[in-house]
């Protein structure tokens, strides 16, 4: 996967982001649209209504929700597939609703962890707990979007909603369908992300080049 460098413009600065992910020509009514949900679009620094404010101020919080209870799983049953992967894209996630929060000039919120669902005792059930996770998100993105008027703001919940659809919801929606239990990760210099770990056989649209 070649590195793809991203412009992000606040103001009157400018800044690099270079990341593991290829633009997809994808076109969205805002123009084309990169198909990596960790970059921040670009956008200036303007003060956003509170409808705006509100719907940053959710995805955040339900990018935040979701993580936790990954980090969750984890705790309890190890370091398994594919939570230990997607869990950092989540936290990508988070960060790139962050910045435009940010730029935005709205206050990061205190996420509401009493609303991180509790970890089942079996990794089937957790799977199907992260896939019902990930529907929800895509709804909520769904909801955000109808409204959604800042190009950046919009261009971000389409690369983050697309993330839940097509590689995050089919990766968890497999491991739970699957008869084998998910193994923790080995110690070989493949670390676990072998081809298919986020969906469609490929490497997730969030792994950042190191």
């Amino acid at each position: 996967m070649n590195a793809t460098a991203f412009l992000v413009v606040a103001g009157s600065s400018v800044s690099t982001l270079v990341l593991g992910c290829a633009s997809s020509g994808q076109v969205s009514s805002n123009g084309p649209r990169t198909a990596c949900c960790c970059v921040v679009p670009p956008g200036a620094s303007t003060t956003v209504d509170a409808q705006a404010a509100d719907a940053l101020r959710a995805a955040w919080q339900d990018e935040r929700r979701v993580e936790a209870y990954y980090d969750n799983v984890m705790a309890k049953h190890g370091r398994v597939r594919p939570f230990v992967n997607i869990v950092h894209a989540e936290a990508r996630h988070a960060t790139v609703l962050a910045s435009l929060m940010d730029r935005h000039g709205v206050p990061i919120p205190t996420a509401d962890l009493s609303a991180v669902p509790a970890v089942p005792g079996t990794l089937r059930e957790c799977n199907l707990q992260a896939a019902k996770l990930e529907r929800e998100n895509i709804a909520l993105y769904d909801r955000l979007l109808a409204d959604a008027k800042e190009p950046d703001i919009r261009a971000a919940f389409e690369n983050l909603r697309a993330a839940s659809v097509n590689n995050h919801l089919p990766a968890f929606e497999r491991w739970a369908e699957s008869t084998a239990s998910a193994a923790p990760i080995g110690r070989g210099p493949g670390r676990g992300l072998g081809a298919g770990w986020a969906g469609g056989g490929r490497r997730g649209v969030c792994l950042l080049t190191q």
